[in-house]
Parts: C-alpha cells; sequence; structure tokens
C-alpha cells in the first residue's frame, strides 16, 4: 500500500464508531470508501462483501453452522454488526464484523 494512500485515509478521512477498534479496507491500492452499517438483510445485497465476512469468522475455528447462524444474526443497529466497504477502483464490496 502506498505510505501516501494510507496517510490520506488515517489523516483526511472521516471516521466511524465501532464496538472495538475500528478497521479500514485497502483494496486495488487505494483506501476503500465506508458504505455504512449492515445486517444479514443488508448484505444479502452483496454476496463478495458476505463471504468475506464468512472467511473471518471461520478463522475464529467455529464450526460453519455457527459462522451461518452468526452471519444471520448481524443486525446494523444492533451489537453484532457488519462495517460495509466498496473498493473505488473496482467497486469489490468488503466487509468485516465487530460486536460486543
Amino acid at each position: 500500500m502506498p505510505l501516501e494512500v494510507f496517510a490520506a485515509v488515517d489523516r483526511r478521512t472521516p471516521g466511524f464508531v465501532a464496538w472495538q477498534e475500528p478497521q479500514w479496507f485497502f483494496h486495488c491500492g487505494d483506501g476503500a470508501a465506508f458504505l455504512g452499517l449492515a445486517g444479514a438483510a443488508e448484505l444479502a445485497a452483496f454476496p463478495e462483501a458476505l463471504e468475506v465476512l464468512r472467511r473471518e469468522a471461520n478463522g475464529w475455528g467455529w464450526p460453519s453452522n455457527q459462522v451461518e447462524h452468526f452471519l444471520g444474526s448481524l443486525d446494523k443497529d444492533g451489537e453484532a454488526t457488519a462495517y460495509l466497504f466498496q473498493c473505488r477502483v473496482c467497486a469489490t464490496h468488503l466487509a468485516y464484523s465487530d460486536f460486543t
């Protein structure tokens, strides 16, 4: 990632409130655009973001049925939510989850 891209996101991009430490996506050599909070209903329109979340949850060592239950329980106004981003270059949607 070019240092100037990271610096632009770090210094000039408005942040957002997250349950834990906010994360920012970088894709195609640029900072992704933050689209907002998303729950299972909103993520249904973004299968590539849902797959990113599935890989994230699989990395926690959960069984697949627990991962799918978790993904289905995401709520944009709840304690388990997703943060939706879009690559500014290729338009791929990305997401990560956060909960208390």
